[in-house]
């Protein structure tokens, strides 16, 4: 796995997996905002939108680049997704940089990314369930940002009522599961060369090379989340057999340094 480079989330980045899920749920257009950052201490801060893109924050096009809309009562924001760092939502200003939720439009989603170290500790989902729910959020869920379908369906619900929700991905960072997983591999005798793995999550291992996609053996961390994404199921996984609450435990413990099963 490669090491991380400013501006660009890596493989296996949970934040990826993050924004994948809420912006398929969210949708994009009008009335529709992602903010905020997802970014880390390796890579900087990051546009939750830079996650899927290849070149990362340098090479995001401006219109991807949406922000918190101000002064236009007449075109109010439906649906705004503020992404924030679990460090982030604990330090001391999150309140004042977070006051500005309420006012965003009908429905707002506070994506707290949950990928460092301390927040795998013992009682951190609940202390971040806690600061949430004491900066206004009338809901917490915790999720898989790995697990795309139930993630998917959370954001959903969430999206069906007004207000402010917090939705928690808890999935730690690929950097602590360094060569924990062996790569994910495209069958190249059956891809259709789509690329819809590719444009879905940007993922820096996945490359198109006429005539089918590929993904780099030493960059791919395992996270499996194009897997979801490819329509002829032509990317095979060691992990594919696994549930999802399985792959959820077996990242954790390599993230603590446990043995993976």
């Amino acid at each position: 796995m490669h090491k991380p480079q400013t501006g660009i989330a890596c493989p296996g980045c949970p934040h990826r997996a993050a924004f994948v899920v809420v912006k398929d749920a969210v949708g994009r257009g009008r009335g529709r905002v992602f903010c905020g950052d997802a970014g880390c201490a390796a890579v900087g801060p990051l546009h939750p939108a830079a996650t899927t893109c290849p070149g990362g924050e340098a090479a995001l096009l401006p219109r991807y680049r949406q922000q918190v809309p101000t002064g236009d009562e007449d075109t109010p924001a439906r649906v705004c997704a503020h992404f924030v760092t679990d460090r982030a939502l604990l330090a001391d200003d999150a309140a004042g940089s977070l006051d500005h939720l309420a006012r965003e439009g009908e429905t707002v989603l506070l994506v707290v990314l949950a990928s460092s170290k301390a927040s795998l500790a013992e009682g951190a989902l609940a202390t971040l369930a806690d600061r949430a729910r004491a900066l206004g959020c009338a809901d917490v869920r915790a999720l898989d940002p790995f697990d795309t379908l139930a993630s998917s369906g959370a954001v959903f619900e969430a999206l069906d009522a007004p207000g402010v929700h917090a939705l928690i991905f808890v999935s730690p960072c690929a950097q602590l599961m360094r060569d924990a997983f062996e790569p994910a591999e495209v069958n190249t005798f059956a891809c259709m060369g789509c690329q819809r793995c590719n444009q879905i999550t940007g993922c820096p291992a996945l490359s198109f090379t006429p005539p089918t996609c590929t993904i780099e053996a030493d960059a791919c961390a395992g996270c499996d989340l194009c897997t979801d994404y490819c329509r002829t199921h032509t990317i095979l996984s060691a992990r594919q057999r696994l549930s999802p609450a399985e792959r959820h435990a077996a990242r954790i413990a390599a993230a603590l340094g446990e043995t993976v099963a």
